[in-house]
This record gives structure tokens, C-alpha cells and sequence, in this order.
């Protein structure tokens, strides 16, 4: 291995070198988290100048195409140490969820791998860059989409190309790169989401519940947001009650499916799956609640709604 390489590998995944880790086409309003997965080795560590502009660069492109992208470190910064490298996606995963302020619907983990090739007939040297990435429903770990970038034919690296070359030669190709990831994976996640004007999977709302979505075969035009899923759990309730709350939620607009986790005879609960937001899912159950005339209180965390009744003598 040449000199060379030697070099480039070390800048790249951090051997040798100390890195300090301190130093749309249709906006659908949600709210984005990009995040590094840097346990593997063989990948570039966070902080490494290389990782910091591919992130800058699939952070703008999303921005450009209209998500709701916030900094990483910004948003986690009171509930997680901002220095941690070489992070599982284990990690990346729970920090996205205990992150409240704001709510995040979607994360997009990538790793950056480099290399270098030897010529055989001669001492050109040429890098490599692959940037795989994929993106996840926070509530629920629902795999949206995953793409892999890489450079075909790079150009080759200059001759004597020292640690500040190799840091701003290989950079420039890996923000190109990351770019081209960022604009595919925002094709999928567009297509995953749907637009507005699309049929939403709805019934005729029973009269009273306060929906305002679309009736039966009639077109949904507030149902294009991103499907996702929340745990709702009725305590108190005895079996008449919990069967009129479930038809409820299953007239309410966007819904997708309600499936029963479990059931008893004064309480249950539903895997409920839904293209309405929280706001709206969160104040149709109060006022289903008000319309059936029985008084009790509705709390959310998270993807968890809890409807509890207050029992009176």
C-alpha cells in the first residue's frame, strides 16, 4: 500500500488522526432529523470535515424541497451528550424518539465509506466514496425508503497530496454524491407520503364527532400526510362504550386501520394507523368523548393517546 493510500484511509476513518467531534417538490410540513451512523470502523467518524459537509449538504437539499429539517445538535442538545462518535443506529434511533421539542416524523440515517485504488501500470491513485443512506417513521420504525450513492470514476488524487488535499479533494466528491442521495431519497419519501387530492380510505363519520375529513367516496383533500401509527388505550370503559369508540375511529377521516392489541371488559387497546395528524386525532377523540356524553379525560406522549373515563356515582 502506497504512502498515499495509507494517508487518505487514516484521514478518512480517523487512524492516526485525532477528530475532534465538537469542533420539495411538494412540502408536506414534516419534520426531519439527518443523522450520522459512524460505528463501523471502516466508515468516516462524525466531525471528520468530510462527514460535516455531507451532512450540510443532505440537510439543504431537503430544506430546498420543502421538509421541516432541524439541527441535530440544536434539538438534543439538553438530553444527550453532543461529542458522542461512533454511534450505533441503536443510539440514533432512541435520541430521535426522546427528542419532544419538536416532534420528529422522519430520521435519515447514512454512513460515507472511502477508499482507495492502486493502478496497476502506474502510481496514480484514485478515491472512492459510497454513501448509503435509508429513512425511518420515528413512531413507528417503518422502513420509508433507502438509497446508495457512489462515485463511478473519480478523479484521480494529485501527487503529494498531503492530509489538507485529501480532507478537500475527497470532500468535494462526497457533497456531490451526497446531494444526488438526498434528492433520491426525498423522491421516495414524496411518494411514500402521497399528495393531497389522492382518495383517502374514509367513511361517513357519525354525526357529532367533530371530523371534518372527507365522507365516503368523496375526495380527501387533508390526507396526503405521512402514515403513520399510535397506540390509543381506553381504560374505564365498560363494553358498550369501547364498542362506540372503536366505531368512531375507525369513521374518522384518513384512518387506515384500527387493530385491537388487546381487550378486556372494561378496557382495551388499538394499533391505530392513520394519515391524519395528532392535533386532529387528539381533538376528534375529546369530542367523541363529548358526544357520547360520558366524561373523561384523553392525554398523549409520544404516539401513545390514553382515554381514560371518569366514573361519578
Amino acid at each position: 500500500m502506497t504512502r498515499l493510500r495509507m494517508l487518505l484511509l487514516a484521514v478518512l476513518i480517523g487512524v492516526g488522526f485525532s477528530v475532534s467531534a465538537t469542533d420539495s417538490a411538494q412540502a408536506q410540513g414534516l419534520n426531519m432529523l439527518v443523522m450520522g451512523e459512524d460505528a463501523d470502523e471502516d466508515s468516516v467518524a462524525r466531525g471528520n470535515r468530510i462527514f460535516n459537509r455531507v451532512i450540510l449538504a443532505l440537510g439543504e437539499e431537503m430544506n430546498v424541497r420543502g421538509f421541516n429539517v432541524f439541527d441535530e445538535t440544536a434539538v438534543a442538545l439538553n438530553i444527550t451528550q453532543p461529542n458522542r462518535v461512533r454511534r450505533r443506529d441503536a443510539e440514533l434511533i432512541d435520541v430521535s424518539r426522546a427528542v419532544q421539542n419538536p416532534p420528529l416524523d422522519v430520521v435519515v440515517v447514512f454512513q460515507i465509506y472511502a477508499s482507495a485504488r492502486d493502478s496497476s501500470y502506474s502510481d496514480v491513485v484514485r478515491p472512492a466514496v459510497r454513501i448509503p443512506g435509508r429513512m425511518l417513521n420515528v413512531k413507528t420504525g417503518q422502513m420509508i425508503g433507502s438509497f446508495e450513492v457512489s462515485g463511478l470514476e473519480l478523479p484521480p488524487l494529485p501527487v503529494d497530496c498531503e492530509r489538507e488535499c485529501l480532507l478537500e479533494t475527497v470532500g468535494d466528491n462526497a457533497r456531490v454524491l451526497a446531494t444526488e442521495l438526498a434528492d433520491a431519497l426525498a423522491v421516495k419519501l414524496e411518494g411514500f407520503v402521497g399528495t393531497p387530492g389522492e382518495p383517502a380510505l374514509t367513511v361517513v363519520a357519525p354525526s357529532g364527532t367533530g371530523d371534518t375529513g372527507a365522507s365516503s367516496g368523496a375526495v380527501g383533500t387533508e390526507c396526503g400526510g405521512l402514515p403513520t401509527a399510535y397506540v390509543i388505550k381506553m381504560d374505564g370503559f365498560d363494553t358498550t362504550e369501547i364498542t362506540a369508540l372503536e366505531e368512531y375511529m375507525n369513521a374518522y377521516s384518513c384512518v387506515q386501520s384500527a387493530r385491537p392489541v388487546r381487550a378486556s371488559s372494561r378496557s382495551a387497546e388499538y394499533w391505530y394507523e392513520t394519515r391524519s395528524d395528532s392535533a386532529r386525532l387528539n381533538r376528534n377523540l375529546r369530542l367523541t368523548l363529548e358526544h357520547m356524553g360520558v366524561t373523561g379525560q384523553v392525554q398523549f406522549s409520544g404516539n401513545t393517546f390514553v382515554i381514560s373515563k371518569i366514573a361519578t356515582r
